[in-house]
Formats: C-alpha cells, structure tokens, sequence
C-alpha cells in the first residue's frame, strides 16, 4: 500500500512540474533582464536574431543565444578536478507494517548512473530566447511569387518539324518502353526531323567573272531513335549537287536537285555498344563505348583536320582519366574509311583513298591537347599514300588572352609522277583577347603559315579550305559562291585580325575583319597567284526563335589578279 501511495505522489509531482515546464517553453519571450512580456512590440529588445533571405523579408532564424550572450550562471563553479561519478548502489524497498512477518520477493535493483559533466562545463539557466520566434507572415508579394526563380523563366525554342513519338525534350512522365532487345535499355520509338532553310542574294565580283546569284537550299536531319543511345540518322540537302545550289545566275535558273547524294548526304546508325550488351544480357551497361558505321560524319579539332562523310565506322573510348600523367579527362577514337574519302591529295576524287586513324583530347595543364594520326592509302596504286599528323593545344593564359595553338604535318607520300600533293606543314594560331565584357566585346587575332602543300586528313570541298575558321575573309558562305581569300595554306603566310561585337541582349552580332597573306615559293607551287589583302564585314539579327537574317561585304585586293568582291543578304529559318 505505501509503495502504491509512492508511485501516486510521484505522478502526481511529475505532472506538476511537466506543467510548469511547459508553461515555461511556451511562454513569452524574455527581454533582457529575464522578465516576461506578452507585448512583442513594447520597445524592449528580445532575444530573437533575423536574417532576410533572398526574396523574402527578415525571417527568425533559430540562434541559440539570440543575439546576446547569455547571463552568467547563478552559484559557483565547479571545481576544477570535475564531477565523480558514484558508483551504482543497490536499494531494497523498506517492509511495510502490514506486511511484517510475509516473505515478499525482492525488487531487481536499479542501477543508477549519475552524469558525468565536462569540468570545462557549467550550467545555465533555460531561457526562451533560446528557441526561435513564432512564424512570421510577410504580406502577400505578387511579383515576388512570380520571381520566385529570381526572374527565370522557360526560353522560348522552335520545335522539330517532324515530332512523332516522345517529343523533344519534353515534359514527362512518359510510359514505359518495351523490353524487346532488354529490360535495361528500353526501346521508346521516336522519329524527328528538322534542319533549316536558306535563302540568299549575292552579288559577286569574282577573278574571272562577275554575277548576280538567287541561291536557296534546304537542310533536313532525319532522327530515328530506337532507345535513349541508339539511333539511325540521316543528312539530306535535295536541293544541291556537289557544292552547288538550287539558284538563278543573272536571270538564268540552274536546277540541282538530288533527294541523296553519297558526296554530301549522310545516313549511319549510332550506340552505345556497353549499353546494347548490357541490355541483351538483362545487365546495366558496365562500360560505355559509343560506335558508328555508315556514311559517316567526322568532325576533329574543330574541323580544321578533318570535316567529312566517309564510307566507314568510329568507335570511342570516354571519359577516362590517368592519375600517372596527371591527364583529369581524357578520350581516344578510332576510325576508318573505305570510300568517299574528299582531299586535296587525290583531286578531291573521293572514291581513291581509304584511311584509318585515330584522334584524342585530353585535358591536362590548365587546358587541352587534341592529338590526331591518320594514314591515307591511295587505292590506285599511285605512291600517293601519306601520313597526315594533327595536333593542338588550347588554354587561357593570365586571365587576358584565350589561345589555341595548331599544327597539321603531312609526310612520307612518294608519287610516281614526282608531284607531291600531300607534302609539308601549316601552323595555326588563334587568339581571342578577354576585354571587360568577354561575352559582348571579343578581339581576336590569329595568323597561319604554310609551308609547301599541307592537307588535312580529310575535307569536304563544300566547306572551304583548311583555312575556313581563320577568319570571315576566308570563309565561303556554303550557297552563293560568295569570294573569299585564298584558304589553301599552300605556301602562304598571313593574318587575320577583328572584333566580334554581340549585343547586351544576343540577338544581334556585328564582325569587322581584316586579313592578309603573303605568297612564298615560286608560282607553280602554290594556288595564289600573288600577295593578297581584304576587308570585310559581317551582321546578322535574330528575328524570332527561329529566324534571323544576315548580310556580308568584303572587298579583296590581288595581286598578279583581278581584285574581288562580293556583297550579299541571307535569310535563315530553322526549324
């Protein structure tokens, strides 16, 4: 009975103090005396600290003393030597007087295991300044909901022509995909077709003639997607043959229509080969190796080595990296061709050579090297075959220049009619200089030398000489026949040196550009005639998501030649 009437008392305490407790968490917060106020905007500074968030007003943060220290502790320190920890000490409960003389069974003891506290502790009294404030509602801000992302919003884009299946980059979820070639790579059917549509006017001053071109062509990409890493794609230009267009030449309508051409279209299937196993295998991919085979589009260092369709296959190790040479990044393919090989090497007929090779970009001291060795092999058996080695190196150096430094070399061709067509070096380098707006204001200065006939391994005649990204004055417009300086790098040496001016807002681009070349060697062994210097220009405006329109002029002065000049207007929709 006394030990019932115990455990009552002690509920009955217990209770008492959990309301005091709670009444004391709850509680108004303190000011700084430690005296109650239920009136939190009298004046008297609370412990509560507040912090204004990004977009919103000052919040109550959570701070464990506010922003002032706590009181001192009432009573003494402890002592230096710290608390002792007592040991446990069994305890029976006493008998009671009724049950004198019963035999009770007796209790388990209880352990008891006092605190033991940090010497270099003290105690502190609670108080509610050390817990956060109540919620604080700020006034219903419309424009602060709509700028909930600081302003961002969705960018409006031109959406494929052609859109069946899973759409583009589009909202999910979607359903789940069929497990025919595997549970892990999940076959989603989709087919896609867009590209763009060109039309331009020129009028042409050109070495031997002059004219005025209507030119037009027509760019479809066919995408057909079995799975997320493998497709069959396809490159159409029906509207061309070669590296001619559509057009009407001073009134005279010239048709070139061709609906594929090995020459400049494209069709070849591309994967993911670590993905295709490991779905096969009812396995997640333990490697990734992307693979191509086809008619077959390689574009290496920028293009300037090789930017061409050939009749072959790719295959890519990604992603790797080498703690030896200290390499954080880095990737090899290798490739190779059997037929539509372009070059200068074998007149651009492009059914003598075949090729294999192999290219690398790898990042390491605070750039990038692109690193790329081919050998092409002449299929006519005309001692033209030739090792073709690229190489290059970019970086950013003192926060003030971005530079890339480029090298083709060309050795060991041999023909049999003594005609080298495959023999020598050309050096690039290009510089773009960081001003105070690097995305608005971009100078750029880049200068080249070739030396004998260098070639790069393989290029497309519709896309211009090796030169073709040295700058605007040696860059065909790819429609028009518009002129240009020479881009061979057969025995030249030379500069281009403008300014790239973007607007604040992107939408529109202004380049001024002027450029030089010098000849060296005799006549004979190069394609410029003579010493040659140009100027030119360059703007082009975005009139929608998906049109913009854009207009050059340039004027070359020749030597040993007709000077040239071409002036003309382009309109541009993607789609």
């Amino acid at each position: 009975m006394a030990l019932r009437t115990a455990v009552m008392t002690l509920a009955l305490v217990g209770a008492s103090v959990g309301v005091r407790a709670q009444d004391a968490l709850f509680a108004p917060p303190t000011r700084i005396d430690g005296s109650r106020s239920n009136d939190v905007v009298s004046g008297e500074p609370l412990r509560v600290a507040w912090s204004c968030g990004v977009s919103s007003p000052g919040q109550p943060v959570v701070g464990r003393f506010g922003l002032f220290p706590p009181p001192p502790a009432e009573g003494s320190a402890p002592s230096t030597h710290g608390y002792e920890c007592v040991a446990p000490v069994d305890e029976k409960s006493p008998p009671d007087d009724k049950s004198k003389g019963k035999k009770e069974a007796a209790l388990p003891p209880v352990e008891q295991h006092p605190h033991c506290i940090d010497p270099r502790a003290c105690e502190t009294a609670v108080d509610t300044g050390d817990f956060s404030a109540d919620a604080f509602f700020a006034p219903y801000d419309g424009c602060g909901e709509v700028g909930v992302y600081n302003g961002k919003y969705e960018v409006p884009t031109q959406r494929p022509l052609v859109e069946w299946g899973m759409p583009f980059y589009g909202p999910g979820p979607w359903a789940i995909g069929s497990e025919v070639i595997g549970p892990t790579n999940l076959v989603v059917p989709k087919f896609y077709v867009y590209g763009d549509y060109r039309a331009g006017l020129a009028q042409n001053d050109l070495v031997n003639d002059e004219q005025t071109v209507l030119a037009h062509r027509l760019n479809l990409e066919l995408d057909y997607w079995f799975t997320s890493t493998e497709r069959v794609h396809g490159f159409l230009g029906p509207f061309q043959k070669d590296a001619r267009f559509m057009r009407v030449v001073d009134g005279e309508y010239i048709e070139e229509l061709d609906f594929f051409q090995a020459e400049t279209d494209t069709l070849f299937f591309e994967g993911d080969l670590g993905q295709m196993l490991g779905g096969i295998e009812g396995r997640y991919a333990s490697f990734d190796m992307p693979i191509t085979f086809g008619l077959v589009p390689l574009v290496f260092q920028n293009g300037i080595w090789m930017q061409d369709a050939i009749v072959g296959g790719a295959v890519t190790l990604p992603a790797k990296n080498s703690p030896l040479f200290d390499w954080s990044n880095f990737d090899v393919t290798f490739f190779g061709g059997i037929d539509r090989i372009s070059s200068g090497a074998f007149g651009f007929d492009e059914d003598a050579a075949a090729l294999v090779g192999a290219t690398t970009f790898i990042e390491a001291r605070g750039g990038y090297f692109e690193l790329g060795y081919g050998f092409v092999e002449d299929q006519e058996n005309g001692g033209r075959s030739y090792h073709n080695l690229g190489v290059s190196y970019t970086r950013r150096y003192a926060n003030l220049v971005s530079n890339s430094v480029r090298a083709i070399v060309n050795a060991g061709q041999d023909p049999h009619d003594g005609q080298r067509t495959a023999d020598g070096v050309l050096l690039l380098i290009e510089n773009t200089f960081l001003t105070k707006n690097p995305y608005n204001v971009m100078p750029y200065f880049n200068v080249f030398a070739g030396f004998d006939t260098p070639q790069p391994l393989a290029r497309a005649g519709a896309f211009g000489g090796v030169l073709f990204n040295t700058g605007i004055l040696f860059q065909s417009d790819l429609l028009t026949g518009y002129p240009t300086l020479d881009a061979t790098g057969n025995n030249t040496y030379g500069a281009a040196i403008g300014v790239d001016l973007l607007s604040p807002a992107f939408d529109q681009q202004l380049i001024l550009e002027m450029a030089a070349l010098k000849t060296m060697s005799i006549a004979s062994n190069r394609v410029a005639a003579g010493d040659q210097v140009g100027v030119g220009a360059r703007w082009q405006k975005k009139l929608s998501t998906a049109t913009l329109i854009r207009a050059d002029a340039m004027v070359g002065m020749l030597d040993n030649s007709d000077d040239i000049s071409g002036v003309r207007c382009e309109y541009r929709w993607k789609f």
